[in-house]
């Protein structure tokens, strides 16, 4: 992978630190250096996971919008939570959700084709509206497909599973090689991430100076909104399509 578009660049990754792994893979593999500096740290809500746990009798449906919010579900009785979903219909954003679904020897009846709550909006009227429905998410989120189904007369319950929160560990050695313009790109995989990469940084104009690559257009707007500028913005919502993208731009550069 010598001749990779991405060989010798240096990326930012903002993912949180139980994330970064999987990432840094992948961006090794095209013969390029990970640069860490987590944005995301998650903070499960005991609590509330057991309040919709102990609720989960009362609905028909259950949703999953990420991976985080599997893990936090599941995290404490996984067997007993297994046990407690096994005659739910499940639903769940992309194919990666559905495999960490898949995990906890649970398979996803409803798997929305765009990694948004648009998709799973979309999926449920293809396959069918729900008598009633828990969603399990981050603190932060979009409210879109609860409002839907409210409006349809459904009852829903939200269940703040995790909190996103920012890291607040010694960054002085990402700031000072911004400062010196040797960082290439910047990934975020999240509006949260943004927002955290803006506050981890302290500067716009710093921000900004790497190629600023966002994991979908709803990223792209949030970061927009805090006067982030994103140049890139990958075909399908995940960090291999980040990366192809970012390869692109260089690949187009050199020619």
């Amino acid at each position: 992978m010598q001749n990779s578009p991405l060989a010798g660049k240096r990326i930012l990754l903002t993912r949180a630190v139980q994330q970064l792994a999987e990432t840094t893979a992948l961006i090794e593999k095209k013969c390029a250096t990970a640069i860490s500096l987590p944005c995301l740290e998650h903070h499960i809500l005991k609590d509330s996971i057991r309040q919709g746990l102990n609720d989960a009798e009362s609905y028909s449906d259950i949703v999953f919008t990420s991976v985080n919010g599997i893990q936090a579900v599941f995290k404490n009785n996984p067997t007993s939570t297994t046990a407690l979903f096994q005659d739910k219909r499940i639903a769940v954003v992309g194919k990666k959700t559905a495999g960490a679904l898949k995990k906890h020897h649970l398979q996803a009846d409803i798997i929305s084709k765009t990694a948004s709550q648009q998709g799973l909006i979309e999926a449920y009227q293809a396959q069918g509206l729900p008598q009633s429905l828990l969603f399990f998410r981050a603190e932060s989120g979009s409210n879109i497909l609860l409002e839907y189904l409210q409006g349809k007369g459904i009852k829903t319950q939200l269940i703040t599973a995790y909190q996103s929160i920012c890291p607040d560990e010694d960054n002085t050695k990402v700031l000072a090689m911004l400062e010196k313009n040797i960082i290439d790109a910047t990934l975020l995989g999240s509006s949260k991430t943004a927002e955290h990469y803006l506050q981890r940084i302290g500067s716009l104009e710093l921000a900004n100076r790497p190629i600023l690559v966002a994991i979908s257009q709803q990223v792209a707007d949030a970061a927009d909104k805090l006067g982030l500028k994103v140049q890139l913005i990958a075909t399908d919502a995940n960090f291999p399509s980040m990366l192809e993208a970012l390869a692109d731009y260089f690949s187009q550069r050199s020619n």
